[in-house]
């Protein structure tokens, strides 16, 4: 059996040619049914085969959300290459460590990144061929439907975030999409033909490209796709394609909590955030403006989507819900023993939407892959029903005198008042304590470090409230949406970002 997922848009290019696949709101809210777009996939995938690629070469991809995307992601598997997005927010650098890492063949893109493609071809010092997608459509010369992939073949390198170290190469089979994405779309998200999904969320981004292309294109469902986020835009979007679903990451939901220019979105039958925690706070206020159910999923780019609190399941504040079909996760101790419900652990999973391993890097596949179970680093708990409750990555964790501080909690606190827009609470080197605890702040109003430590001391306790702060314009975020957290502490570190240190306090009220 052809395992190959080009056959998530061949089926529907076949059985319905004439459904909406996608609309393209970067093309003036252009639609392209399925057979335009297997027709676009298929001269893509001419293009690479005339070019003497093939069966396991590596395609770069590097263009905005929109047909585009769409066209070069299905050629370069229609032709059985493996896939690499590329965050269109990359510079040069980045996209030559990924061309010369994964050893790619070519670079599909667009007009507007062509000079940094080319750019980026040069500083790899590779032969990666930089093609533009335009040019792949207009010029094969012929059309090439999907080719024979087994299970096991890679259809997919996604690079890590880097935000504890070198950015690793997640190796993702056929098997894995498909097995993963029917099991989404069936037993736990439910999408049909009549869906439509806005398309916000990167398709460079592991949540982007599986909950906005691949699982609609399983179900027959219809995209809205965005090539840039706007609060005011995407919720027109929601009314005017009367959006049934939308995913998106926390900043996205605090956004349109925040945004009083649209009406409230009138076909949506439930919102899903991932990528971070999302604070109840944020939660309630954004399913009051949205008129839908928000829910939590959690996953990561070596296990996407192990868990998601879908409907009908109640809402269950800051958990991510039940394990996804063909998944099993638990909770373990630092020797891999499983921990009772209830008590916090490392988080393990193993089952089909689990990496093949990272990229030419056995050791450092070997240390999170063990017994059959991924490591992921983050820690958490399980209820009575079987719900996962993220607290935190454990790289995250600080160590303070000894004791075992999260984050997560500090920042919920820290969030609810009034004058706080966003934050983020890091651990930075001290000679005394070992670690001590940071909070860096974006105000939406005018507060001090004093105002914010007296706030923090009435509902923490004494050694959990944060003895520095800091103030910026901005977090520094992936483009998944999530802070990243080393590049915090490394301009602490440096001093690009100066923290305030306040002196001892007594015991908390």
């Amino acid at each position: 059996m052809n395992a190959n997922v080009g056959s998530f848009l061949h089926r529907w290019a076949q059985q319905d040619p004439g459904r909406t696949g996608i609309v393209d709101s970067g093309r003036n809210d252009l639609a392209f049914s399925y057979e335009e777009l297997d027709r676009q996939a298929s001269r893509v995938a001419g293009h690479l085969l005339d070019r003497g690629l093939g069966a396991g070469d590596r395609v770069a991809i590097c263009t905005a959300n929109g047909m585009d995307f769409v066209a070069a992601w299905f050629g370069a598997v229609y032709a059985g290459c493996t896939t690499l997005p590329i965050s269109v927010m990359s510079t040069a650098h980045e996209i030559a460590f990924r061309l010369q890492h994964a050893g790619c063949k070519a670079l599909l893109t667009d007009a507007e990144r062509s000079a940094v493609a080319h750019a980026s071809k040069a500083r790899a010092g590779t032969s990666s061929e930089v093609l533009l997608i335009a040019d792949a459509i207009a010029n094969a010369s012929g059309e090439a439907p999907p080719c024979d992939a087994s299970p096991n073949s890679f259809a997919m390198l996604l690079y890590t975030s880097g935000t504890t170290g070198a950015a690793k190469g997640v190796c993702i089979t056929h098997g894995s999409l498909g097995a993963h994405t029917q099991a989404l779309v069936e037993q736990t998200l439910r999408l049909t033909e009549d869906d439509r999904i806005l398309g916000t969320l990167p398709l460079t981004h592991s949540y982007g490209i599986r909950m906005t292309l691949l699982a609609p294109f399983y179900a027959g469902a219809s995209t809205v796709f965005v090539p840039k986020f706007s609060s005011a835009r995407t919720l027109e979007l929601c009314t005017t394609h009367r959006i049934t679903w939308l995913p998106g990451v926390p900043t996205m939901f605090v956004a349109w909590a925040n945004e009083d220019t649209q009406p409230t979105p009138p076909s949506l039958r439930w919102c899903m955030s991932a990528g971070a925690p999302l604070l109840e706070d944020v939660r309630l206020r954004a399913e009051a403006r949205l008129g839908a159910p928000v829910r939590q999923g959690y996953g990561l780019t070596e296990a996407t989507f192990t868990t998601i609190n879908a409907p009908p399941d109640d809402a269950v504040p800051g958990s991510s819900g039940k394990p996804v079909t063909g998944i099993e996760l638990k909770i373990a101790d630092d020797f891999g023993e499983e921990l009772p419900r209830g008590v916090h652990g490392e988080v393990l999973i193993r089952g089909q939407n689990v990496m093949a391993g990272y990229l030419d890097e056995k050791l450092a596949t070997a240390h999170v892959m063990r017994g059959d179970w991924l490591h992921t680093g983050d820690i958490g708990f399980v209820d009575d029903e079987g719900r996962l409750t993220i607290a935190d990555r454990s790289k995250d964790l600080i160590l303070r005198g000894g004791a075992s501080i999260y984050p997560s909690e500090i920042e919920n606190v820290l969030a609810h008042h009034p004058a706080i827009r966003d934050i983020a609470v890091v651990g930075q080197p001290d000679d005394y304590y070992g670690e001590e605890i940071v909070a860096v702040a974006v105000r939406n109003g005018d507060v001090t470090a004093k105002e914010l430590d007296e706030w923090a001391r009435e509902q923490l306790a004494a050694y959990k409230v944060p003895r520095r702060y800091a103030f910026v314009q901005s977090l520094p975020q992936g483009a998944s949406g999530k802070t990243l957290k080393r590049r915090l502490r490394d301009q602490l570190v440096s001093g690009e970002i100066s923290a305030e240190q306040l002196p001892p306090h007594g015991p908390a009220k």
